[in-house]
């Protein structure tokens, strides 16, 4: 009874246009909430995800006379300089080889004899390389090398000098299962080692052996003599689309960067955008839907206000009063976060299909999150109806007895 008397004057199109405009506004929410958990993997900035942290391949420009790369040095201040770059996530230095390199392959190999060429080793911390190469890492007592080349390198000579030469294309498993000699000369000493190939780098256009080699022979080949000036610099950024770094080597015009990768840096950050700007409309959205609740409670309140004072001196509790009313929106926010729920996981169905060529992790899908998230943003709204409802009932005057 008390709540029929209550009731009479809810006013249903309003109540329509809650429903309405809440559902639209929820759905785009949890449906970008969802969207965001299912590619965090492909979003994690370690190196197992879509988009990693981004190599940057820092040297100075070689002007027109340019006898000896110690002219293209880096100072100690501008390394410092870098280093304090709020873009910069780490920095480090390429070690170049001081001893010559010759590299060739015996009669007893998968690839025809005669091939042999000079060459030159790099190395860079063994951290930016991570888990994807093996073998690698080299023991003092070891006569095996790992070698990184890149992988454009066996696309040029495939495609480009073989094809003119008739020689036979070798594949990445070909050339990974060669073994070859590697020629090392330098302060006087003349030593063979053999070589092998641990991978292929699409992200550093050198080719790199382990630091810890890379130490040794440089002590026990290398000319103590010539200078150790660091001329190339490798920067991983967190985000390469971050405009302080057009910004900061804009005003170093003999700078040269190359950055590996770029457009998938550049593609991550507007994904990133794209979610915050979704994820905005829906707040935007729900924040009228939110509101023509909160002023349908006030109209409602307005025209039982005589009413809701007359119970009130019938000995009715104001929180007694207050029931229908949030029972009402609770039944209501509960109807408008299933169906938004509804919509979010049939969007989930829908992109999932498209993300499946990213071969995402076993169980990547989190709806289960999505739900939670819901429950939660279901019980803020509600509650915040409630402290509404509550506040108006506790306004309403009493009226004069008699």
């Amino acid at each position: 009874m008390l709540r029929k008397l209550l009731n009479k004057n809810i006013s249903i199109p309003q109540l329509l246009g809650y429903v309405f405009a809440a559902c639209a506004g929820m759905a785009i929410i949890f449906s970008a909430f969802c969207f965001t958990m299912d590619i965090r993997p492909l979003l994690s900035s370690d190196r197992t995800g879509l988009f990693k942290p981004e190599f940057m391949v820092l040297n100075k420009r070689v002007p027109v006379f340019a006898m000896n790369v110690a002219n293209l040095a880096f100072s100690d201040d501008e390394i410092a300089e870098l280093k304090a770059q709020s873009f910069v996530h780490s920095l480090s230095a390429f070690t170049p080889a001081r001893y010559s390199v010759q590299l060739y392959v015996d009669r007893n190999s998968a690839i025809p004899y005669g091939y042999g060429t000079d060459a030159f080793f790099e190395s860079v911390p063994d951290r930016l390389l991570g888990n994807n190469y093996s073998p690698w890492g080299w023991e003092p007592d070891s006569r095996l090398i790992s070698i990184i080349i890149p992988r454009d390198y066996l696309s040029l000579y495939n495609f480009g000098f073989a094809g003119s030469q008739g020689l036979p294309l070798i594949s990445e498993a070909v050339v990974q299962q060669v073994k070859f000699n590697v020629l090392l000369r330098g302060n006087d000493r003349l030593e063979e080692f053999t070589g092998c190939i641990a991978g292929f780098s699409d992200d550093l256009n050198t080719i790199l052996v382990p630091e810890a080699f890379m130490q040794w022979a440089n002590r026990y080949f290398g000319n103590s003599r010539q200078q150790q000036d660091v001329s190339r610099l490798i920067i991983e950024v967190n985000n390469p689309a971050d405009p302080q770094i057009a910004t900061f080597f804009a005003s170093k015009e003999n700078y040269e960067i190359n950055s590996n990768k770029g457009e998938q840096g550049k593609l991550s950050y507007f994904l990133t955008l794209l979610i915050v700007a979704v994820l905005t409309v829906g707040v935007l959205v729900m924040l009228p839907a939110i509101g023509l609740m909160l002023l349908s409670i006030n109209l409602l309140v307005y025209k039982n206000q005589k009413t809701l004072g007359n119970l009130i001196l019938l000995g009715y509790t104001r929180n007694h009063l207050a029931r229908p009313y949030c029972l009402l929106v609770l039944l209501l926010n509960i109807l408008v976060g299933s169906i938004s729920l509804g919509v979010a996981y049939l969007a989930q169905s829908r992109y999932m299909v498209k993300l499946a060529v990213f071969d995402l992790p076993e169980g990547a899908t989190s709806f289960g999150w999505t739900l939670l998230f819901a429950l939660l943003f279901i019980m803020l709204t509600s509650a915040l109806d409630i402290l509404w409802i509550h506040r108006k009932i506790h306004r309403i005057p009493i009226p004069a007895k008699g």
